[in-house]
């Protein structure tokens, strides 16, 4: 997929999975098929990877550096640029893009429901998590964007580095205010 989907070749596949063309063709009738069922691949492996790591989990460990991980892991990889090139696909193949939509929906949302739990297991609000959750997915997709103009690996460095020192600090006010919260209320029930 280097020259998009308009550029891939079924044939050179073939040839690379060193399989006959029929072979392939039994098995994947189309370009579309064989390529869907290779983003589905890509996906799968990717969900899984993320699905462990969040259920790995301890609680002394930084969950926020461990979404940010992921978050590179999985937008710096393979299934999303290829999915982008796909959704891309303009008016030409909307049946294409919308299948393709609805892999991504049905791999990532659950993902990003697990990672919004861990925020909150973590001693997050919801609200706090789920902006946290949101931004820096946000922030990631749009590196992945900026290489497309420019491949500049001391700006994701930068980038990433910079987030990290805020989203920390934003995630230690929101956790103190709760802990605050928390013992206003206590001290509440015990004067009543």
């Amino acid at each position: 997929m280097n020259k998009g989907y308009a550029g891939f070749r079924v044939d050179k596949v073939a040839t690379a999975a060193n399989v006959s063309r029929g072979a392939q063709t039994h098995h994947f009738p189309t370009k579309e098929s064989l390529v869907l069922e290779a983003l589905q691949k890509l996906y799968d492996d990717s969900s899984e990877n993320s699905a462990k790591l969040i259920k790995g989990l301890k609680p002394e460990d930084d969950v926020l550096d461990a979404l940010m991980r992921d978050s590179a892991k999985f937008y710096f990889g393979p299934n999303f640029i290829i999915a982008v090139s796909m959704l891309n696909l303009g008016d030409h193949e909307p049946e294409l893009r919308q299948k393709v939509r609805v892999i991504s929906r049905k791999h990532r949302l659950p993902i990003e429901k697990a990672w919004l739990d861990a925020l909150v297991r973590s001693g997050l609000p919801e609200d706090p998590a789920r902006t946290i959750l949101n931004i820096t997915q946000s922030i990631y997709r749009g590196m992945v964007m900026r290489r497309f103009l420019r491949n500049d690996q001391e700006y994701v460095r930068f980038t990433t580095e910079q987030w990290s020192k805020i989203v920390h600090a934003f995630a230690d006010l929101h956790r103190s205010s709760r802990k605050d919260t928390a013992l206003l209320d206590r001290f509440r029930e015990d004067l009543l």
